[in-house]
């Protein structure tokens, strides 16, 4: 029983050797491999954390094949794996594929780490070879890395920006001195930070110079005269040994974003020679002081004033503006008022509407009392004269009835 239980192992075993030769030498075989350009025969390679390298791979096709590729990946890394283009291969041709393998900047706090490149020629049916190179990848000797950048997206005119920045030390040697420099260059602006000395390990507790990551908050006042728009703001981690920059688009809004213009009314009608008077008043909401520009245009026709062309509104309050229209002909007459920061953003632009009319209305009125004068005048004349005639009238005499006497 044991003697049988023996050779049916073996056959199995017989088998699956057999079966696994037939799947890994299908129709192939790996003949060279170069990382980076030096051929792996024999050879621990070793590159840099974080750059990318060529992986080339000679393979002679033993059979034809649909679909074949090629697989490379660090051991632990399989899920980024570089992986070629599906091609398919004629028996005994030689073909070379060319990967850009990433090699991984995180070496669990230590400086260089030896690993494996595995290497792999398989179609959707079987893999033809495999072949592991060994490989160590190390630390560059300084090596600083801007990790994470946290602002808003967006900043008013005037205000300051706020960034918490966290710099880590990728080298394996010690970073002596860090700085960072923030700055909106189209602006003019820049702020920094001294982030200190910071160890090529991380030695745990929150001790100076035993961490190999650190954080700061930034600060950079943004001018309240800045134009509306979109802007690159810069992070420049430096040292004596390295530097490394990284890059974030910021909105600068308006300062007067809260800024209202209310108009009285948008029509007036008046005659001609008179001025009509148009109301607005400008309201800042803002939390700082607000200085607006006020500008009219029109077609000729019409003259235009401003009782205020420059206006400083306070924090919270309001002022009113007059704006003065003034026609010698009759007419329906349109022109523009445009409210605008200090910065050149518009807030608003109104159009108005003044009515002009012949001064016929006022000749009619003014006929109208002259004539209701001169008749009252002549009423008053003559009632002054009856009265005159009336008071100075003498009684007229009466014949006084003689007696008879008989």
């Amino acid at each position: 029983m044991a003697y049988r239980n023996l050779m049916v192992s073996l056959v199995l075993a017989l088998a699956i050797v057999a079966i696994a030769a037939q799947t890994v030498s299908a129709f192939g075989t790996i003949d060279r491999v170069e990382v980076n350009g030096i051929n792996t025969n024999g050879i621990n390679v070793a590159e840099i954390s974080g750059h990318k390298v060529p992986v080339l791979v000679v393979f002679t096709a033993t059979q034809d094949a649909q679909d074949v590729r090629v697989k490379v990946w660090i051991t632990g890394e399989k899920d980024n794996a570089a992986v070629s283009s599906r091609q398919d291969v004629l028996a005994g041709r030689v073909y070379a594929w060319t990967v850009l393998l990433d090699v991984p900047s995180d070496l669990n706090d230590r400086t260089n780490e030896g690993r494996k490149i595995e290497i792999s020629v398989e179609n959707r049916d079987s893999v033809a070879d495999i072949e592991s190179v060994s490989f160590t990848v190390q630390r560059e000797s300084y090596q600083l890395e801007i990790i994470s950048v946290g602002m808003n997206s967006e900043v008013k005119a005037g205000e300051t920006l706020l960034a918490d920045v966290v710099l880590k030390n990728r080298g394996s040697r010690f970073a002596d001195d860090t700085f960072i420099r923030f700055r909106i260059p189209e602006l003019g602006v820049e702020g920094g930070s001294y982030f200190g000395d910071l160890s090529a390990l991380d030695q745990g507790g929150n001790v100076a110079d035993k961490e190999d990551a650190t954080e700061r908050r930034l600060a950079l006042k943004i001018p309240s005269s800045v134009r509306p728009g979109v802007y690159t703001v810069e992070f420049e981690a430096y040292n004596s040994d390295s530097s490394t920059r990284v890059e974030r688009r910021i909105a600068v809004l308006s300062s007067s974003a809260d800024s209202r213009v209310v108009a009285s009314a948008d029509s007036k009608t008046f005659a001609v020679g008179e001025k009509g008077e148009y109301k607005l008043t400008l309201v800042n909401g803002g939390n700082s002081v607000a200085i607006y520009d006020v500008s009219v245009s029109s077609s000729s026709g019409v003259n235009l004033d401003v009782s205020d062309p420059v206006v400083v509104v306070p924090a919270g309050s309001s002022r009113t503006v007059t704006v003065f229209a003034e026609a010698m002909k009759e007419g329906d007459y349109t022109f523009s008022v445009v409210v605008k920061s200090d910065n050149g953003q518009t807030i608003t632009e109104k159009t108005f509407r003044a009515v002009v009319q012949g001064n016929e209305t006022k000749k009619e009125t003014q006929n109208a009392t002259l004539l209701l004068t001169v008749v009252l005048a002549i009423v008053f004349v003559v009632l002054l004269v009856v009265l005159i005639v009336l008071l100075t009238r003498k009684p007229e005499k009466t014949e006084e009835m003689s007696e008879s006497y008989y």
